[in-house]
């Protein structure tokens, strides 16, 4: 199989990716999409107007001259100095998207290299489907639900993390936990022989401190946290504030440690 590729251009955003199953039309269209809007006038005029909400901050010295949003994109990948400056840009654009959309596309934009090296590596999980076309809508969610009051480092790979754990990820847990063995398989081998991934430790973890007596609530918010991916969309699933779940959640994790340590 030909290898994706992602080929960058100095001079222009456009992506490619190239494979048996041809070029992503979704990749093409961002890319056609992308090429108008980063010049149109209108969305400059709103870019610069958020100098305004952000004042004395290096995303506000950015707009203030901007007459191609390119520049913003290529801002969020730079350090000026020692000071580093990309997460501070990106982070802002991600707070900006939760109510402007063109700054989530800018941020998308920032994304897709990284987007499409994830996404090609579960190719053979979505045979029939592009796996961009996969990704992508989860980036996007993940992007406008993104808790910018919680998550406030390595702003670009966690958001590439949650957009790959909702596209493929959680899809796959749920295929195998769904997936039917015959009963003399328990007695014999496991019906999956591989490397135990994180995941798996995590769930014998949970299971292990579940026989060992740590309440089911405690469990339950630690299975939630690691489904949903962030406190603050917890939190808002709860109907509680997100400082309500992380105490929670450090109660929950000592329950589990100190309950392994007595069974051990």
């Amino acid at each position: 199989m030909t290898p994706t590729t992602w080929i960058p251009s100095h001079q222009s955003t456009r992506t490619y990716v190239e494979s048996d199953h041809g070029r992503s039309f979704l990749l093409a269209r961002l890319d056609a999409e992308w090429a108008h809007l980063r010049t149109s006038r209108r969305a400059i005029r709103t870019a610069r107007t958020w100098a305004d909400r952000y004042p004395d901050h290096p995303l506000a010295h950015l707009v203030a001259d901007l007459s191609d949003l390119d520049q913003l994109r290529r801002a969020t990948q730079r350090s000026d100095g020692a000071e580093r400056t990309d997460d501070a840009i990106l982070l802002a654009l991600v707070e900006l998207s939760h109510f402007d959309e063109l700054a989530g596309r800018i941020v998308l934009q920032h994304l897709l290299p990284a987007l499409i090296v994830q996404a090609t590596r579960y190719r053979s999980f979505t045979e029939r489907t592009d796996p961009i076309a996969q990704v992508v809508p989860a980036a996007w969610l993940a992007i406008r639900s993104f808790d910018v009051q919680r998550r406030r480092h390595h702003v670009a790979s966690s958001l590439v993390s949650d957009a790959v754990f909702q596209a493929f990820r959680r899809p796959l847990r749920r295929r195998n936990t769904e997936e039917l063995c015959a009963p003399s398989a328990f007695a014999a081998t496991p019906c999956h022989d591989g490397p135990a991934t994180a995941l798996d430790e995590f769930v014998t973890v949970l299971r292990e401190a579940d026989r060992a007596g740590v309440p089911s609530g405690d469990l339950d918010l630690l299975r939630q946290l690691v489904r949903v991916g962030s406190p603050g969309l917890v939190a808002r699933q709860r109907n509680v504030t997100p400082r309500t779940v992380r105490n929670h959640r450090d109660r929950a994790v000592d329950h589990v440690r100190t309950a392994l340590a007595v069974a051990a």
